[in-house]
């Protein structure tokens, strides 16, 4: 993942699934003095992850949650929402909200292979015709679940 070790990734995705301190402590056979202190380094470095790619792309933040791996905010160039995201297999990924040009799009094959292994790995469910729904959409549901499940 670039940002956190092996062991790090393994116990934020214990921990984004619901697991407790004490379930991780017992799964990873370490204490959950160890859990603890590993879960705030975890927090610290992901949201800083979040927060510099904010800056760099010039986002206004509305939101952080790191431990869910997300940012909200609006970018002071596109004037559009922007969530930035940070998952294990997709790593840091920036994701405008807007209309889209999708069938003019290069890499729109690509947006949507990240897309749904961004919404696998967080867990919510896409609708079954995803396959033939444009990034655009399958972006906008994802935006829309991920802020959700924040409130």
């Amino acid at each position: 993942m670039g940002y956190l070790t092996s062991i790090q990734t393994r116990m934020w995705n214990l921990k984004r699934k619901g697991y407790s301190q004490a379930e991780i402590s017992r799964q990873m056979n370490v204490t959950r003095q160890t859990v603890n202190k590993t879960i705030n380094v975890i927090d610290s470095k992901i949201t800083r992850a979040l927060l510099e790619a904010a800056q760099l792309n010039r986002i206004n933040v509305k939101s952080v949650n790191s431990q869910k791996g997300f940012l909200f905010g609006r970018s002071t160039v596109f004037d559009m929402d922007i969530l930035v995201t940070f998952s294990e297999r997709n790593g840091l990924q920036i994701w405008y909200k807007g209309e889209g040009g999708c069938s003019n799009c290069a890499d729109a094959d690509d947006c949507k292979k990240r897309l749904i292994t961004e919404a696998e790995e967080r867990g919510i469910t896409l609708p079954d015709n995803v396959r033939i729904i444009k990034p655009a959409r399958i972006a906008d549901l994802l935006f829309k679940r991920i802020l959700e499940e924040s409130q």
